[in-house]
């Protein structure tokens, strides 16, 4: 007997939890509809991402063609994603027969009877053994045996049980050539077949997880970033995860002391944010400030918070990243006044904490008062905060990816975010769905930096670079050879946000990149605008778009030449260039306009 260890089961409780804490229901994970049709819904989009097992790139494109529509299928999709049966056509059959796109075979009517749940397709070990016990007279824990055998190749094992199944067969009345037919079926897949009942008790879960995230939006998902919130290995995940909150509808709020606990919680349909997941402010001094908050009631001002909190378990640095992540956004002024004040309100704070433990009492307390200067009102403590000037926003992003591991409330890239779109020729997330050695351009931000040297050296040089590449999409996993890197050494800088040339790269699931060329932005806006390329297509696109479209072009005269794409029905193109009146400014076109004119995908420098 196998028991596993899974972190779900904690993110299913706690945001059972929250369910009963922000809307006072009960929630009974074994009672659910199995019949849910938001669940189903939300499944057949692909929107898996934090579902149990579901959650892969893989799998969610799998879900999108298979469309579950019942646990059946979710119990063989557990079952058929694996190396065996993807490799085997095992998953198209299933899908096509499924869809009738195709029509189940069975040689038998007890094959028909096993394999019906599964349109034909043998998935399950259960089922194996069942048909090796029903139809030869195999004693079901020697079709077990048999099971083992098929999957480890041994072929003299198979040879016994081939002649054990014909005989069997034979007795039942079928014919030699039908019993062997069968048995090179069961040889054929029987090494694929999983356990049923491992794959349902996973579909259970995974059901469960789809179940919550489609009904209970932000209680699943804060439950979900509570989960992830000590890997500091998943940080890009946190950022997945709250841009797919912000998508299905749950806002993420920034941090606050005045708002947040030590996980993420749920406040008015909205997540706030788990003070844990800021650097340096562990679950002690989490949950020390919500208790402060608890017994108190919101901090006045900074003075007031740190009055009230436990200086030994809210230390200066604590109180730092907090400043720096916006968590004392709320308590008046702005960031750079906040973190200057910080060594001042814990001197105040704690020589106030000292005289309170040796029982003594300024003259204004005694009298019910407050002192003037420190807490007489939020107005006079935010005066009193030093006269320091606003960080700049990449100053202030800046601390806010040295406190979190990533951008919230904005990102550098959004300055930059019409470059970056003109000059790409694709974007992290379409690289996804692209196939090996394909040339690309993307443009994004360096990021995890990592200078690295090969064994043995090429033409002199061994140094070479790792590093990520991100854009508002997503993020690429880069490797810049040593050749290449001694060309551009100079460019490879963290958090530089430039474009880069280079080739797929599919060795593990996730695609990578080999960059062999670095071009800034003034580069690209030189070098890649060679031409603009426009698609339209007959039967969507009409004469009025047309006349729209040379109207649009005129407003932005420049050297850069138009090109016409028409596409027909069945996929031919044919390519047109435009006078040179239509050329346009490359580095002031209106994009965004021809994208709403032509579609999503049919704009693109070239």
């Amino acid at each position: 007997m196998d028991f596993l260890g899974l972190r779900t089961l904690t993110l299913l409780d706690n945001a059972v939890k929250l369910i009963e804490k922000t809307r006072g229901e009960v929630i009974d994970l074994y009672k659910l509809p199995m019949n849910d049709s938001a669940t189903y819904a939300l499944l057949q989009r692909g929107d898996a991402k934090g579902v149990f097992q579901l959650e892969s790139d893989g799998i969610r494109e799998l879900l999108k063609r298979l469309k579950p529509d019942n646990i059946r299928d979710i119990i063989a999709l557990m079952a058929l994603y694996r190396p065996g049966p993807l490799e085997g056509g095992m998953v198209d059959d299933y899908v096509n027969i499924k869809h009738g796109r195709a029509k189940p075979s069975y040689v038998h009517p007890v094959m028909e009877e096993v394999l019906a749940e599964t349109y034909g397709v043998m998935i399950y070990q259960e089922q194996i053994m069942r048909i090796l016990n029903r139809l030869g007279s195999i004693e079901l824990s020697s079709a077990y045996a048999c099971i083992k055998a098929i999957s480890k190749k041994k072929y003299d094992v198979i040879d016994r049980r081939r002649m054990e199944f014909v005989e069997g067969a034979q007795r039942r009345g079928l014919a030699e050539t039908t019993a062997r037919e069968i048995f090179d079926l069961i040889v054929k897949f029987g090494g694929y077949g999983f356990n049923k009942a491992h794959s349902a008790a996973y579909a259970q879960i995974g059901y469960q997880t789809a179940y919550l995230k489609a009904n209970y939006t932000p209680e699943f998902m804060a439950a979900l970033l509570t989960s992830e919130i000590e890997d500091g290995n998943k940080r890009d995940v946190m950022v997945e995860h709250i841009a797919d909150a912000r998508r299905l509808g749950a806002d993420v709020l920034p941090p606050s002391v005045n708002a947040s606990e030590a996980g993420f919680t749920v406040r008015d349909g909205k997540i706030a944010f788990g003070l844990t997941a800021i650097k340096g402010c562990g679950r002690g001094a989490s949950e020390a400030i919500a208790r402060a908050r608890a017994e108190g009631g919101p901090f006045k001002d900074l003075f007031d918070f740190c009055e009230r909190i436990d200086l030994k378990a809210v230390n200066k640095m604590a109180l730092e990243r907090l400043a720096k992540a916006g968590a004392l956004d709320c308590l008046g002024g702005h960031r750079a006044q906040l973190l200057h004040a910080v060594p001042r309100a814990l001197l105040s704070a704690g020589a106030r904490q000292e005289d309170r433990r040796r029982g003594q009492r300024s003259l204004f307390e005694a009298f019910g008062g407050d002192e003037p200067g420190m807490t007489n009102a939020a107005e006079t403590a935010v005066d009193a905060l030093p006269d320091v000037p606003e960080w700049p926003e990449t100053e202030k992003l800046k601390y806010e990816k040295e406190s979190l591991d990533f951008y919230f409330s904005s990102h550098p890239l959004a300055h930059w975010e019409k470059e970056i779109r003109r000059y790409s020729s694709h974007t992290m997330e379409e690289l996804k769905h692209l196939p090996s050695e394909k040339e690309v351009t993307l443009g994004g931000m360096l990021t995890q930096v990592r200078f690295m040297n090969t064994k043995k050296a090429r033409n002199g040089n061994s140094r070479y670079v790792r590093c990520k590449i991100e854009d508002l999409t997503g993020v690429v996993e880069c490797v810049m050879w040593p050749d290449d890197y001694v060309r551009y050494k100079d460019e490879v800088v963290e958090d530089r946000v430039c474009f880069v040339k280079g080739t797929v790269e599919r060795t593990r699931d996730e695609p990578g990149l080999i960059v062999n060329r670095i071009l800034s932005i003034e580069q690209a806006q030189r070098e890649l605008a060679r031409g603009l390329y426009l698609l339209v297509k007959p039967g969507v696109h009409r004469a009025q778009h047309i006349d729209a479209l040379g109207s649009i072009l005129g407003r932005s005269p420049g050297g850069c030449p138009v090109f016409l794409t028409v596409r027909d029905p069945s996929g031919k193109d044919a390519v047109l260039k435009l006078g040179r009146e239509y050329a346009v400014n490359p580095g002031s076109y209106p994009h965004d306009e021809l994208t709403a004119l032509l579609g999503e995908g049919c704009v693109k420098l070239g």
